[in-house]
């Protein structure tokens, strides 16, 4: 038995979000100690001498501070679970990745998403990549593939930028709710949100609510929904409407990861265009809930028979880890091409690309060729 280091994002410590990780290995003997990061709030990153002596150290989107840059001159078994929402990809093309990953050369990742995991092993990291499910719940009334009654929307504004009431007011258009809840309570760093208007209300049968003291009377008013609108553009890992799923709720996402790579369109939630919302039909979202409850309880059998290639990962050496997978690439013996590479995230550089670009491709050109001959 091992005793683990876990560098946590601190906002989970009130969610608990991440903590399944810890749960898994705990079950299986291993001693987890967390640490907590308080870095995205103006506070202390953890410093990497306080997790140094342990036999592994999981940094779960966060990463340790550290004089040396490479964890893995530290540390002969580092892994990191980054987060794609991190990275803002519906935003566009992201320049600031290939920094990202500089900190984690040769150690290994845990991917929870398929884009996330190409994106690892695009830069040359040894990922593990995998599905989390949560346990399938009772279900929603009535969802056994008979339409209810009534259509029961619940959507919890969180962030004026990602997904607003002007994007979900776009999706029902026209279509008849018997009840919309609104739960306005936007994230700390969100602009003033968007309320509906008074017409809005009539229409949709909007109730309202701000924040619950406790967190089973927000369940309480999340469960008595049919339909769960998501509210982020991309996620994580997604518990929020991965629970929603596993309760039968039918889940209504921007067609983004990690949403579509659990959200078939049409048949176990409904999927958008988040630039160009418009009109959904929900005319089978009872059956689509049934179908999204049924998914979870496949993929939740999945998630538990990975535990064992799961535990096996995160024990191993990150080294073991590479030499199944290739040579990793190693700072003290880059090439000075590699090492030039770096000097493109330079603001300057960018900037003036188009004027050095043609040289750029060829010194490129004429490196791979040689080091082709030479092997």
């Amino acid at each position: 038995m091992v005793r683990v280091a876990y560098v946590d994002h601190s906002y989970h410590r009130k969610t608990l979000s991440s903590r399944f990780l810890a749960d898994i290995l705990r079950q299986r003997g291993h001693t987890v100690d967390f640490f907590w990061d308080e870095a995205w709030q103006g506070g202390k990153m953890v410093p990497f001498s306080q997790v140094a002596d342990y036999d592994a150290i999981i940094m779960f989107q966060c990463r340790c501070a550290s004089p040396e840059p490479y964890f893995r001159k530290l540390h002969p078994n580092v892994t990191h679970v980054p987060m794609l929402d991190t990275f803002g990809i519906h935003f566009g093309p992201r320049q600031h990745l290939g920094r990202y990953w500089e900190f984690f050369q040769g150690c290994k990742i845990l991917s929870f998403s398929s884009v996330l995991h190409g994106i690892a092993t695009s830069f040359g990291l040894r990922s593990f990549f995998t599905r989390y499910y949560p346990p399938p719940g009772d279900g929603i009334p009535s969802a056994g593939g008979v339409p209810p009654a009534s259509a029961r929307a619940f959507f919890w504004i969180r962030h004026e930028k990602l997904v607003s009431w002007p994007m979900v007011r776009a999706l029902l258009h026209d279509t008849h709710f018997d009840a919309v809840h609104l739960h306005i309570a936007p994230d700390p760093d969100s602009p003033k949100p968007t309320l509906p208007t008074e017409a809005d209300r009539k229409k949709y049968t909007i109730s309202t609510s701000t924040w619950f003291a406790e967190k089973r009377d927000f369940l309480s008013v999340l469960e008595r929904s049919n339909i769960f609108f998501a509210p982020r553009r991309e996620e994580g890992i997604g518990l929020s409407f991965l629970e929603a799923m596993a309760r039968g709720q039918c889940v209504v996402a921007p067609d983004n990861a990690t949403m579509n790579e659990y959200i078939l369109h049409g048949v176990n939630g409904l999927l958008y265009d988040a630039d160009h919302p418009g009109p959904l039909d929900f005319s089978r979202f009872a059956q689509m809930g049934f179908a999204a409850r049924q998914s979870v309880a496949v993929g939740h059998d999945r998630w538990l028979a990975t535990h064992d290639r799961l535990e096996e990962f995160i024990l191993m050496p990150s080294a073991a880890g590479y030499r199944r997978g290739g040579a990793f690439p190693m700072e003290g013996t880059a090439s000075p091409l590699s090492r030039l590479q770096r000097i493109r995230n330079w603001a300057f550089v960018r900037k003036t690309e188009r004027l050095w670009m043609p040289v750029w491709r060829l010194v490129k050109t004429l490196h791979d060729f040689f080091a082709g001959t030479a092997r």
